[in-house]
């Protein structure tokens, strides 16, 4: 399967595939599309098919530099993300404008990838446009946003734009089947991923996501007062610190690799700095990613056992925890109180992004959805 098997085959999708097959390619691109479009699983797709040893400007998913930008461990292929709820300009102009001067370390293009990229401010966008203008023949941007209209008009004009539509669930359950999960898995992975494919394979085929998954739907029957909000806080805070700290054993390896084309002479600071600021942003990437994980696999269990009480299947995700949501519906718990929960979740998700405070914003989320979610009378044993 090439690296584009997974994705929806929609005609936005196909186009962008023959363009680059023809050799049609932009130095800069924007794909546009609302949450599930799967702009990152495409970009993903880009990145390999332009770096590909054995299918060259197709993608044949089965090289290793095909592996490594799928699996984002390629060295040429640098993913540009927000902190907190802004991309500075300091990301701009101190790590990709110089990185973008550089040829590529051993792929045939150096790929940016700028994710949401409407979160760019004002000289972060000023920053960027200056190197769009003077683009590197072997330098590709691709940037990804569900607002392109607030990027500036002189970025947009200089992109070749692919507008995506959400991916459907009925493609991302067959596609996860026929990879080898269960019906109810690959349906299970595909509610809950909304319709990321990237993210859909890794819930149904990563351990580590299952595992974490796991942890995370054992918090609402824990949370029976304040200190169980405080150990559960606490539990999800080191999880994500686990995820940055995997993220930097990969990184490792990198580092390594870096030093033994460059050596250490005079001259190498500059390329070891942008490595290390790179990789600074990556680590906090993984551990955001976990957090935000975490409230929002909480936010849509509570929102299943509403979906469930009101007799609603067809929209819950965790089928799986169906007996549980049930038990959940027979509480007083009411259905405001619930999507009150939900939406106390989904706030702290945003906001713990821009929180120097992590863990005490985790805390006082959690104590206010374990106030919410009380009593708990009408429960089964079985349930705790």
């Amino acid at each position: 399967m090439s690296v584009w098997g997974g994705l929806d085959p929609g005609r936005a999708v196909e186009g962008l595939q023959r363009q680059l097959a023809q050799g049609e390619i932009s130095h800069a691109w924007l794909l546009s599309g609302p949450s599930g479009a799967g702009k990152g699983a495409v970009a993903d797709a880009m990145a390999a098919a332009l770096n590909c040893l054995d299918q060259p400007l197709r993608g044949c998913s089965k090289c290793s530099p095909c592996r490594r930008v799928l699996s984002r461990a390629h060295p040429d292929v640098h993913r540009v993300v927000p902190e907190g709820s802004v991309i500075a300009v300091d990301a701009i102009r101190d790590g990709v404008v110089p990185e973008a001067t550089r040829s590529p370390f051993e792929g045939r293009y150096k790929v940016f990838v700028l994710e949401q990229a409407e979160l760019m401010n004002e000289a972060a966008q000023s920053s960027l446009l200056k190197t769009l203008e003077e683009p590197q023949p072997d330098t590709v941007f691709i940037l990804l946003s569900h607002a392109e209209e607030e990027i500036l008009e002189t970025i947009r004009s200089r992109c070749r734009i692919v507008r995506l539509e959400p991916t459907s669930e009925r493609h991302l359950v067959a596609l996860l089947e026929r990879e080898g999960a269960s019906a109810e898995t690959a349906l299970t992975a595909a509610r809950l991923s909304e319709g990321d494919a990237g993210a859909a394979r890794r819930l149904a085929f990563d351990a580590s996501v299952g595992e974490r998954r796991s942890l995370w739907l054992s918090i609402p029957r824990r949370l029976r007062a304040a200190t169980d909000a405080i150990d559960a806080a606490s539990e999800i805070l080191d999880q994500a610190r686990a995820a940055g700290a995997a993220q930097k054993r990969v990184q490792a390896q990198e580092t390594r690799a870096l030093a033994d084309v460059i050596g250490e002479g005079r001259g190498t600071g500059t390329a070891r700095n942008a490595l290390a600021l790179r990789h600074r942003r990556e680590q906090r990437h993984a551990e955001e990613a976990v957090l935000g994980e975490a409230l929002g696999t909480l936010a849509a269990f509570y929102r299943d056992v509403v979906a469930v009480r009101r007799g609603s299947s067809a929209s819950v995700a965790n089928l799986d925890r169906i007996d549980e949501l049930q038990e959940w519906t027979r509480s007083s718990v009411s259905d405001g109180a619930l999507l009150c929960a939900v939406e106390r979740l989904i706030v702290a998700r945003a906001a713990l992004l821009s929180n120097a405070n992590v863990l005490l914003a985790l805390e006082a989320a959690l104590a206010e959805v374990t106030r919410l979610t009380q009593p708990h009378e009408h429960f089964s044993e079985s349930v705790w």
